[in-house]
Formats: structure tokens, sequence, C-alpha cells
């Protein structure tokens, strides 16, 4: 079988697998229910892509050019999560033990699982070219629909940014650093930076997302409608229409060959990222590529749960063949609040298991600046950052026991959601207050109670949204980008409604406080739940 076949049949396979979950079927579905807001009729009281209450009629080119520039801009973020498993499906699958037997080189693998990600991105790429095209039938601003211009904003913007994102998801698996959470947050603050350089490009070798003709066009044509012509103001995603609407005919990007030939320069990019990937892929002989310390790690770890099993297993008279006699603490004989103690021990031991120095360094850092910082620093800067730095810690909650398969083992416990949960959420919480303690001394010591509160709130709120995640979703990829998402335009871009930690005087006028600690609430009701669930469908 030649490579182009070995190519094509496991993109093939890749596809038929991927296009099953229930993952694929949720992004498709939100994308779709996002192009559907993303195009408002007159009476939803708000636009897209506007520019002082002027907008371009919903044509062809308008509906295409405006879900292509979202597909570009916004679904790179959730895809980018959505592929990145391909290798590690295949580690835990032991499809990647048979691949490691044939002849199939690293070089192939990384290449054509970036080629197998491509595609099924491109699948969704094709339901949004779809649902554009519905959404100008159902303004039924304009009937008239011309074909080339809704699909070629998709074929200059969507496609290339869609297989850079593949080709992102192989590397980020293969290099070891950024396999795990610390790759979803680092990808999260690439996507960042992407999207502001994309959005002030003079060039397009500079806008990856390839979202700037388009966008520059409409705010040309939509400065010159409000009599701004020349003006520096740009179109914008979501604003309130607040004076009567007006409506422009927009024609659209003048394409050219030159202009996608510059721009499918990425797709190039793409192809050598994925052939960079296979510099680090392991061709899943993950012993061989370890590092010492990695090495040294493990055998301390095999020690120490040598220790651990030597407390449990006590070596006494000899009985029968054995010779051994297991020792175990009658359940009967344990007070609930020792046991209770015991379990929040060890889940705290577990949530700050392999943390470096220089991460508890970083995080003194903060609680020091949290107290010695005049109040507006505090609060505008030294709590969002304290309060992302622990966010892999918390990602973790409520996923351990399907991560690691201990289901049957800890559900069938005595009294698992009064011991183990109960446990786990106050060791959540323990680790918020402790990493926002420089924060809270200073706001206690100057006064500021409604910033206490607000504080108090967030950092009960955020291991609430951690564990209802973790346990309905299983995966700690859910909470890590929609709590980043979340922490980006709250706290650290001072949305006030999305403000969860009261880092602005508008979020805590508005009441804030409150809403948070009802979305806690809230969110512990529904961890409580699916947790009910987990422990009756084990027994």
């Amino acid at each position: 079988m030649n490579r182009s076949r070995i190519l094509f049949h496991m993109m093939k396979a890749d596809f038929l697998e991927r296009t099953r979950r229930y993952s694929f079927l949720i992004t498709v579905l939100v994308s779709v229910f996002i192009v559907y807001k993303f195009i408002p009729s007159g009476s939803d009281g708000y636009l897209s892509l506007s520019l002082h209450d002027v907008r371009g009629l919903y044509n062809s080119a308008w509906t295409g050019s405006a879900v292509a520039v979202l597909a570009s801009m916004l679904l790179s973020l959730p895809a980018f999560y959505l592929v990145k498993d391909a290798v590690e499906r295949d580690t835990r699958t032991g499809v990647g033990q048979i691949l490691a037997a044939t002849p199939m080189t690293r070089l192939l693998y990384t290449v054509g699982k970036m080629w197998s990600s491509f595609v099924l991105l491109l699948a969704i790429v094709g339901v949004l070219i779809v649902s554009a095209l519905a959404m100008q039938l159902i303004r039924g601003e304009v009937r008239s629909v011309i074909v080339l211009e809704l699909l070629l904003p998709f074929l200059y913007a969507a496609v290339p940014t869609m297989a850079l994102v593949a080709a992102l998801a192989i590397l980020f698996e293969s290099v070891p650093l950024l396999r795990k959470g610390l790759g979803n947050f680092v990808y999260f603050m690439v996507w960042i930076g992407l999207l502001r350089m994309s959005t002030s490009a003079s060039r397009p070798i500079a806008d990856m997302m390839g979202i700037s003709p388009v966008l520059n066009d409409m705010s040309a044509e939509a400065n010159a409608i409000a009599g701004q012509a020349g003006s520096d103001d740009h179109v914008f995603g979501f604003t309130p229409l607040k004076n009567e609407l007006v409506t422009y005919d927009w024609r659209g990007v003048d394409w050219t060959v030159a202009m996608f030939a510059e721009r499918y320069v990425w797709l190039l990019a793409a192809i050598g990222i994925a052939a960079l990937a296979s510099l680090f892929f392991h061709r899943f002989d993950e012993a061989k590529y370890a590092s010492k310390r990695s090495r040294g790690r493990n055998k301390k770890s095999a020690k120490r749960k040598t220790a651990e099993r030597e407390e449990l297993a006590i070596p006494a008279k000899t009985t029968g063949e054995a010779g051994v006699r297991i020792k175990l603490t009658p359940y009967a004989g344990t007070a609930s609040g020792t046991m209770l103690f015991r379990t929040l021990t060890m889940e705290l031991r577990l949530m700050l298991k392999g943390l470096q120095v220089w991460w508890y360094g970083i995080a003194l850092l903060f609680l020091v600046l949290g107290v010695s910082l005049p109040h507006e620093a505090v609060a505008e800067i030294i709590v969002p950052l304290t309060f992302v730095w622990p966010a892999l810690i918390w990602s973790g909650m409520g996923t351990g026991e399907a991560q690691h398969r201990t289901q049957q083992l800890i559900f069938t416990a005595a009294h698992p959601i009064r011991n183990q949960f109960l446990a786990l959420s106050l060791a959540g919480i323990i680790v918020s207050y402790l990493c926002g303690f420089g924060a809270l001394v200073h706001f206690s010591i100057i006064g500021a109670w409604d910033n206490v509160l607000a504080l108090l709130a967030g950092a009960l709120f955020i291991p609430g949204l951690a564990l209802a995640l973790g346990i309905w979703s299983g995966s700690p990829k859910l909470f890590q980008v929609a709590y980043l998402l979340l922490w980006y335009i709250g706290p650290l871009n001072k949305l006030p409604e999305l403000d969860f930690l009261g880092t602005t005087r508008q979020s805590l006028d508005q009441g804030g406080t409150w809403y948070v600690l009802a979305a806690a609430a809230v969110l512990y009701a529904v961890a409580a739940a699916g947790r009910l669930r987990q422990v009756h469908g084990s027994r």
C-alpha cells in the first residue's frame, strides 16, 4: 500500500470516528446557533459587524463574509480543543501500538493526522456555509443568491485558518510540555494574540485569520455612509441598536487571484508545522523519550506508592499460603469527621501533586503583591492574575475518576457524596481562598468590604464551575476553555456582567456579587446531581 492510500485511509477512519462523537455534534449545533444570533433581524435590538447603527443588507456578500469572519475568529478556538486528541486517542485505544509496529513514518503520521483534523474542521465550515445561505433566505432582505459572493470569503478566511488550527493541534500533542492542560492555556493566549494581530493587520502575511480585507472594506463603506469618511473606526462584533437602523448595499471584497495566492501561503505553513511536529512525536514509545527527571519522579512515585501499600498491608503471623494478613481500618470505628478530614487532606495532596517550586514562588509573589500594592492595582490587575494562575489545578476537579477509571472504586465507597464529593469541593475552595489571601487581607485592612465579599463569592464560584463542568463532561478541557473565556472577557477586560471577581466599581454597584453567589449555588447543585448520577450508575 503506497503512502497516498495510507494517508487516505487514515483520514477516512479518523473522520468517521470523530463525526460520531457528541463533542462534534455539540460543536456543530452551537456554531449554527451562533450564526443565527450573528445575523439578527432589524427588530432584535442589536447589530453585528456594524458601525454607528449602520450595517450592510443581508445579501450573499454580507452574510457570507460575516459568517466567514465569525468562523475564522471564533471557531478557531473550540476547533483546536475538538481535534487536539488525535495522538491521545490512538494511545488510549491501543491503535497507536499497532501503528508503531508498521513501517509508517513519524512524518506520515503527523501530516496524516493534521489532514484528517483539517477535513473534520472543513465539514463544520461546510455546515456554516449552508447556515449562511439559510440566514440570507430567512432574513429575506435580499432574495437573490450569488454563490461566489457567498463562498469566496470562506475559501479566503476560514479554510487556511482551519488548516493552521489542525497543524497546531498535532504540534501541541507532539511536544510533551504542551500535551496536557498547559498547552490548552498556551493556545488560548496564542489565539488572543493572533486575533489582535489579524484585526489590525495591514498586510495579508500578518493576518493569520484572513479577516482584515473583509473588515477593512466593510469599515470603509460604513464610515462613508455615516459621514465619517477616512475615519479609523472599525465594524464591531455585537453592539446595541441605539438609533434607527441604516443599511447599505455592500457588494463584497474585490477578490483577486493574487490575494488568494498570498493567503494560501498559510496552508503551506500548516503543512510545515505538521512536519515539525514529527520531530517531537514519540511514536507511541513514551519510555524511550522520557527525560531523566521524569524517570526520577517515577521512581520516587513508585517508592511512595510502596510505602502507602505497606501501611495497608502489615506482615503478621503466617496465615495460609499467602503468609500476610491484611489489616484494614474498621469502618464502624472511624468517625465521619475524621474520615472527611482525611479525605480532604488527600484531595489537597492530589490537587497540588507535581507542582514545581517556581509555581509556589509565583503564587507567593501574587500574595505579597496583593497585600502591598495600592487598592486599584490590586483589584484591577493582581486579582485577575491571581485567579488564573491555579486554573490547571481547578480543571482537574471532578474528572479524576473518569481519567483514571476509578469510578467503581470511588463511587461504591461508603457515603461518596458526604465524604469524597464534599472533600473535593472544600479542597477546591481552600485553594481559591489561599491564592486570594493576600488580596483579601488588603481589602480587609482598608475596609473595602464590598471587594472582600465579591472576592469570597468569586473564589467560591470558580471551584463550583470546575466541579460541575468536570463531573458532567469527564474532561478538564471544557472548564479550561469556558473559564479562560469567562476570565478574559470579565475580570481581565472588565465587562461588568461577567466580572465574577468584582474587579471594577461598576460590577460591584450593579450587585454582581449576589448573582455570582447564586450562580455558585446552582453550580454546586448541578455538580452534586451529576455525582449522584455517577454513583447510581456504578451500583
